[in-house]
């Protein structure tokens, strides 16, 4: 129950003021906000939303004269915390605030925990961003080759999969190039595991470099194998992608030795086997997977440092 010396601190307010309870119901409306209603006095917020009231919502627009509501919480109403909530209009939110008051014990404890409960959230808001960073280096690491910096296994299954399914729904065709470097054992025998990490580094850079394309994939897949995945690319494009990078390494060799640089570069060769799937024919990964085996196989036993092509279904 409002008192008249409370009803005389609101009505002194110069700033239109709706006093109501927690569930809504109007207590008291200030002279203020009375002379800009022309006399209504509604008995629930919903019914003074509800009405067309536009001029009162504007009226008691949020401006620096909340302040002056502050400094006269005094005397009657020192037991009493102010409060401005933002309300909906027609169903959509107006830029405009009505004050209420609440009994300080118990706004006060609210906002502790209100408080409390947000330093929770902002906790878990927290902790939720580092689980998903974590997630992403860990996803990041397990799909990455930790020695040449490129995919790894893992991550090429996962391409060769999707590139199946996305090829055969838009009848596209794709084609997969397995190279393998020819006499890594030696080199690893003859000039040791530094030198043949180096070279796997060497051989990595240079294919990625060597593919022009954006949705070219390469991975390494084993000790000194690699694999290449060519999107909407036929058996001529992978015949063409191949011999680009056998000469490509062909080049860096002879750069290398004109160069002078015999001591820091080991010279090696590639043995490419390409397989291509054509729309219409049937399709697995794993069929893919062994017909361009099959071709490096071929490739090796005519001589290596070479690319060999096989089509899927052939």
């Amino acid at each position: 129950m409002v008192t008249r010396e409370c009803l005389a601190i609101l009505n002194a307010i110069s700033l239109p003021v709706v006093l109501m309870d927690g569930e809504g119901r109007i207590k008291v409306i200030n002279a203020h906000a009375r002379a800009l209603l022309q006399g209504e006095e509604p008995a629930h917020i919903a019914a003074l939303l509800a009405s067309d009231q536009l001029a009162f919502l504007k009226a008691v627009r949020r401006n620096r004269h909340c302040a002056h509501l502050t400094t006269r919480l005094v005397g009657a109403l020192a037991d009493y915390y102010p409060a401005s909530s933002r309300v909906c209009h027609g169903d959509e939110w107006q830029d405009c605030y009505l004050v209420e008051l609440f009994p300080r014990d118990l706004a006060v404890g609210g906002m502790s925990r209100l408080s409390e409960s947000r330093r929770r959230e902002a906790s878990l808001q927290r902790n939720y961003v580092r689980a998903r960073e974590t997630a992403r280096v860990a996803l990041s690491q397990a799909s990455q080759d930790p020695l040449t910096g490129i995919a790894n296994r893992r991550a090429f299954d996962l391409w060769l999969d999707q590139l199946c399914k996305e090829s055969r729904q838009n009848a596209f065709p794709f084609s997969l190039l397995l190279i393998d470097l020819d006499f890594f054992k030696q080199i690893n025998d003859n000039y040791g595991h530094e030198a043949g990490d180096k070279v796997l580094c060497a051989v990595a850079s240079l294919l990625t470099a060597s593919l022009v394309r954006k949705g070219d994939q390469v991975a390494r897949i084993g000790g000194e194998e690699f694999a290449v995945l060519l999107p909407n690319t036929d058996h001529r494009g992978a015949e063409d992608v191949a011999w680009r990078l056998v000469t490509a390494l062909r080049s860096a060799n002879k750069r290398a030795q004109s160069a002078g640089e015999a001591s820091t570069w080991v010279p090696v060769t590639l043995s490419i086997g390409a397989a291509s799937w054509l729309p219409g024919q049937p399709l697995s990964s794993s069929a893919l997977m062994r017909e361009a085996d099959e071709a490096l196989y071929c490739a090796k036993g005519q001589g290596r440092d070479q690319a060999v092509l096989l089509r899927a279904g052939h």
